[in-house]
């Protein structure tokens, strides 16, 4: 082979090795929320005269990705809400309809639209909500 045709060869070679081991590359998913949240309660009207409770779930800073999506799901009441993150990983969701006691399960969708495994969490008023029991 000449010179200029070796070096094409080698450069070919190369990057073939180079798309190879980025095909390769293993996968990582994105992780699941941080084990840390809370929730808090509201009595609002229910606009036929009388009160019902909201509540509302909050995520200490560095729980979830700066700028993702946090979604709130009430499992017992298959209903939820979509909270988005602050810059320093903490969020406040948008009220919700649930029960003290209800499995509250949160997880993350990133930018690119990938979503975390959820952690559970037991509605309850508190600094930190304890995870759920197995059903």
């Amino acid at each position: 082979m000449t010179k200029p045709r070796l070096r094409i060869a080698r450069l070919v070679l190369a990057l073939g090795g180079a798309a190879a081991l980025w095909a390769c590359a293993p996968f990582i998913p994105v992780p699941p929320p941080g084990h840390t949240a809370s929730f808090s309660s509201e009595l609002v009207a229910d606009g036929d005269g009388g009160t019902k409770t909201v509540w509302f779930a909050h995520g200490p800073a560095k729980s979830v990705p700066a700028f993702s999506q946090v979604l709130v799901f009430d499992a017992n009441r298959s209903a939820g809400v979509i909270a988005g993150a602050a810059a320093d990983g903490s969020y406040l969701s948008p009220a919700f309809d649930g029960t003290r006691g209800d499995r509250v399960e949160i997880s993350i969708e990133t930018a690119q639209g990938e979503i975390s495994e959820s952690t559970c969490f037991q509605l309850v008023e508190g600094p930190t909500a304890p995870g759920c029991q197995p059903p």
